[in-house]
């Protein structure tokens, strides 16, 4: 399967500091190769709740549905947007996304201008870069999914994820997106640049204080798609399990997403980001536990943290 080959892919890649590099380096190459014709995938409409505000243009009633199941929840919360650029034949084409700051998710379509299907075995992969907003927000290396192929157009469904920014990025921004190579090689087949416009989502941002495990906390960013926490110095809360507790009694276990670093190389903050399975409203939470690290809050405030007696 497509998806399992990508992730395998993803998992051996080592996110160091100069993948970004390279992969910026590499995408000044770009030799004309037609994608080689293989079999093609039939993925059937799932159901659907609510309806997501898309240009008519740019999403079939099949990719929509296809792109409302991906979203699940979050149909409701994610945002139109557009822009599109065409590289070798192939047209990658920004429809729509989910922007809380710190996490932000990019839908497009992908398919060739002749008609001719989509090869399934494409990697793909880019970079979110802020074209305005507030400083050292720096590019993101995102990763790259493939949620759907429809067969009649021709085209595939891609998210776009990347975690980290820092805060705020402004509602200006751009998608660079390339087709990687086989892994060893250099050569882009394809590369695309794609300026949009997003609106963000409300952010109920917190100051934090003390430390957990000899790290500094700084920040508490929650969002209908997450929580995000700041962190000081080099050390990361990454390895901690993150719980939030709700107003009517939930007790929900984020996923891990992704982080990044932000402000000057010798003084750097860290920025840990966790995903929701469902969409929570910001104001619905009343704590968060990093481990077992419980910290209370209200309103705009955190109050003292403590160790929990039981796991939450």
């Amino acid at each position: 399967m497509l998806k399992q080959d990508y992730q395998t892919w993803m998992d051996r890649l080592e996110p160091d500091k100069d993948f970004q590099v390279r992969l910026t380096e590499a995408m000044e190459v770009q030799p004309v190769r037609r994608p080689r014709r293989i079999w093609r995938t039939v993925l059937a409409a799932a159901a659907v709740c609510g309806v997501l505000m898309v240009s008519a243009f740019a999403l079939s009633p099949t990719l929509r549905q296809i792109l409302e199941s991906a979203m699940g929840g979050y149909t409701e919360y994610a945002r139109p947007v557009e822009g599109a650029d065409v590289s070798n034949g192939m047209e990658l084409r920004v429809v729509s996304a989910l922007n809380s700051g710190s996490i932000l998710k990019v839908y497009a379509e992908l398919r060739n201008l002749d008609g001719e299907p989509v090869c399934d075995t494409l990697r793909m992969s880019g970079i979110l870069i802020p074209l305005e907003g507030g400083k050292d927000t720096g590019s993101i290396t995102s990763r790259a999914e493939w949620v759907g192929y429809e067969e009649e157009s021709e085209t595939a469904l891609l998210e776009f994820t990347a975690w980290g920014f820092s805060i705020p990025i402004g509602d200006r921004l751009e998608l660079s997106a390339v087709v990687l190579p086989p892994l060893g090689e250099l050569e882009i087949i394809y590369d695309w640049k794609i300026a949009f416009t997003t609106e963000e989502l409300p952010v109920r941002r917190i100051p934090l204080s003390g430390e957990v495990s000899g790290t500094p906390l700084l920040q508490a960013e929650l969002s209908a798609l997450g929580v995000t926490i700041q962190t000081d110095g080099w050390n990361t809360v990454d390895a901690f399990p993150l719980t939030v507790f709700c107003k009517d009694g939930r007790r929900l276990s984020l996923t891990h997403g992704g982080g990044g670093s932000v402000g000057d190389p010798q003084l750097t903050a860290r920025l840990t980001c966790w995903e929701y399975d469902e969409p929570v409203e910001p104001e619905e939470v009343t704590g968060l536990a990093l481990g077992q690290w419980y910290i209370p809050l209200e309103g705009e405030n955190a109050g003292q943290g403590y160790w929990l007696v039981e796991q939450p």
